[in-house]
C-alpha cells in the first residue's frame, strides 16, 4: 500500500463522515452561531470534517491542501453540483468553475480559523451566506 493509499483511506473516511450532509448551500444570512454549530448541512464538507481533531491536522498541512481539496470536491460535485445549477440556471460548466471556487474559498477560509468553529467562524460563514445568496440571486436573474 502506497502512501497515497493510505491518504485517500483516510480522507474517504473524514469524507464518509458527511456524506449524508447534502446542501451546503442554504445561504440564510440570519443563522446564528449556536444554529450553524447544530446544522451540519449549513457548513461546507471541509469544515464538517474539520469537526474532528485527528482531522485536524492533516486539514493545517500545506504541503496536501490541493490534494484533499480535490477528494473534496469529487465526493461533493455530484450532490452540490446540480443545486448550483437549480439555484442559478447555469450550464454545467460555469457551475462547475463556481462550485470550484466555492470550495477553495471554504477551505481557504476554515483553514484561516484554523477549522475551529467559534465567534469568528459563524461570523465568516454568515458574511459569505450573504455574498453567496446576493450571487445566486443575480446570476438567477440573468439566466
Amino acid at each position: 500500500m502506497s502512501i497515497t493509499d493510505v491518504l485517500n483511506a483516510v480522507l474517504d473516511d473524514a469524507l464518509f463522515l458527511v456524506q449524508d450532509s447534502t446542501t451546503g448551500l442554504d445561504t440564510d444570512d440570519n443563522y446564528s452561531f449556536d444554529y450553524l454549530n447544530k446544522n451540519e448541512s449549513l457548513v461546507p464538507a471541509c469544515q464538517r470534517i474539520g469537526d474532528s481533531d485527528k482531522y485536524q491536522s492533516l486539514l493545517m498541512d500545506p504541503d496536501l491542501s490541493e490534494y484533499i481539496i480535490g477528494r473534496i470536491i469529487a465526493h461533493e460535485r455530484g450532490k452540490i453540483l446540480p443545486l448550483i445549477i437549480k439555484k442559478t440556471g447555469l450550464s454545467k460548466e460555469d457551475a462547475e468553475t463556481l462550485f470550484t471556487y466555492i470550495i477553495h474559498g471554504s477551505f481557504a477560509v476554515n483553514r484561516a480559523n484554523h477549522f475551529q468553529k467559534n465567534e469568528k467562524w459563524a461570523h465568516d460563514v454568515q458574511m459569505l451566506n450573504r455574498f453567496t445568496k446576493a450571487g445566486y440571486k443575480k446570476l438567477a436573474k440573468e439566466s
